[in-house]
């Protein structure tokens, strides 16, 4: 019989330490993601783990030392450690929730409050009566059946939080938080009907079961409340995707209409001005306000490409190569440049064709802006090889080239090579994107005042 007693103590010490190695974990887990978001509801429910932890290991204790110890100043000490940290606990997920609902952090000064009034009281209860050997069913009920009540009751409301309130976004890390809390709340109030039980019907020992219930009630609490976290991070990027994709639409209609009005006046008093002196003013105005709608323009372009969804079809590289010429051949420079394509009806692969065109558009336009057109043979040359697995488009030139100590940022967002370019430094960056988004890659060998060899290889889809 006495092996079994210290069989079930040993298992019952080792239940506790194993919830506080959990509580810690979920501490310094929730201080993390406090560190991360800057929530304070994260990092007051990371003290509350806290708390949690110091409970069980001071339970531990307490449990160790037997129920027929005396009550020496050690074991006083511990029971007044083990109700506060217990109180703590659930009063600080309380909180917690109460200021991610509110959207308002408590006071460091109603925190104090909160603590300090739960540790008074917590000494109180231990303290009453305790020399009185007539007292100890009194300090039983006070400290172990009204503190598991209390707790059950927090951890009901709380979970109420969780059910009700529209802050708590629904999906499964809600549906396991609520769950968890309304189980650790059960445990608690069974808990206190046994020591009622005990006191006022008969004796009535704790099952041993319910400590491996209790630890994974913890285990759905912690993990309930990280799988929400994120669920709700999600959410919030989500509304800010939407708010961005409001401003990009904004900036495409409301900003663009004026621009245009700007170049047409710009070309209208070209045309009218007669003052030397006012020619070179409009003209530089026309370029910057040309460099502003490109930027914008990129802008958008980058902002269609990374939301469109893959729309897999089959590709005909002569026909966006010939979609290509058309759309350039105004381009600044582009006519003094010679483009070479090979044209072969076997040019054809499935891919996104849209994604493919993005690729292909802006590392030509990207060649015609970096060009040196004061050499005897400009060319920008474009090939096109395909096996069974991968097709390889490389576009070359004999133009500027890039410095080797530039080639690891040109895919930079907004990264220019050059100062004496006129481009957004967006262009080589959407390509990238693209490139990535078709699970392809791109390499670039390059050297200065030489020119430059772009090769993208794209798996067949």
């Amino acid at each position: 019989m006495e092996t079994w007693l210290n069989s079930a103590l040993a298992r019952t010490v080792i239940t506790y330490l194993t919830q506080a190695v959990l509580g810690l974990i979920l501490f310094i887990i929730f201080k993390h993601f406090f560190r991360i978001y800057n929530h304070k509801f994260l990092n007051t429910w990371a003290l509350s783990w806290f708390c949690f932890a110091v409970f069980m290991i001071s339970t531990a204790v307490i449990t160790n030392m037997g129920i027929n110890q005396p009550n020496g100043i050690n074991r006083i000490v511990l029971t007044i450690i083990s109700l506060v940290s217990s109180y703590a606990q659930a009063a600080l997920i309380l909180v917690g929730s109460l200021e991610l609902i509110r959207s308002k952090a408590f006071s460091r000064k109603h925190l104090i409050l909160i603590i300090g009034a739960i540790t008074i009281t917590s000494v109180v209860l231990v303290l009453l009566k305790h020399a009185d050997p007539e007292g100890r069913i009194f300090r039983y009920v006070v400290r172990v059946g009204v503190k598991y009540f209390v707790v059950s009751v927090v951890f009901f409301i709380t979970a109420g939080i969780t059910i009700n309130h529209k802050r708590f976004v629904g999906g499964i890390g809600q549906r396991t938080l609520t769950l968890g809390f309304i189980s650790y709340a059960l445990i608690n109030l069974y808990y206190a009907f046994i020591v009622f039980y005990n006191v006022w019907i008969a004796e009535f020992n704790f099952p041993l079961f319910f400590g491996l219930i209790e630890l994974l009630s913890i285990c759905k609490i912690g993990l309930g409340m990280v799988m929400w976290l994120l669920e709700d991070e999600r959410l919030q990027l989500t509304k800010a995707n939407r708010q961005l994709d409001s401003f990009l639409y904004s900036v495409s209609h409301d900003l663009r209409a004026p621009i245009a009005s700007i170049l047409g006046l710009t070309h209208l008093a070209k045309l009218e001005t007669t003052d030397p002196k006012t020619g070179p003013y409009i003209s530089m105005i026309e370029q910057r306000i040309k460099k502003l709608d490109a930027v914008i323009g990129d802008i958008l372009q980058l902002s269609r490409s990374s939301k469109a969804e893959l729309k897999i079809e089959l590709v005909d590289f002569n026909n966006l190569m010939a979609e290509l010429i058309s759309d350039i051949k105004f381009n600044q420079g582009a006519d003094k440049i010679q483009l070479h394509y090979s044209s072969n009806p076997e040019h054809v692969f499935r891919s996104d064709a849209a994604q493919v065109k993005i690729i292909l558009n802006n590392l030509v336009t990207n060649a015609i802006k970096y060009h040196r057109l004061n050499q005897d043979d400009p060319f920008i040359k474009v090939s096109f090889q395909k096996n069974e697995a991968t097709v390889v488009i490389t576009v070359s030139d004999n133009g500027e080239g890039i410095a080797p100590d530039n080639q690891d940022k040109i895919f930079e967002m907004f990264y220019r090579a050059s100062s004496s370019s006129d481009g957004t430094g967006l262009g080589l960056y959407i390509v990238k994107e693209a490139v990535n988004k078709l699970h392809g890659k791109i390499e670039v060998e390059s050297r200065l005042h030489v020119g430059s060899t772009f090769t993208v290889t794209l798996p067949v889809l």
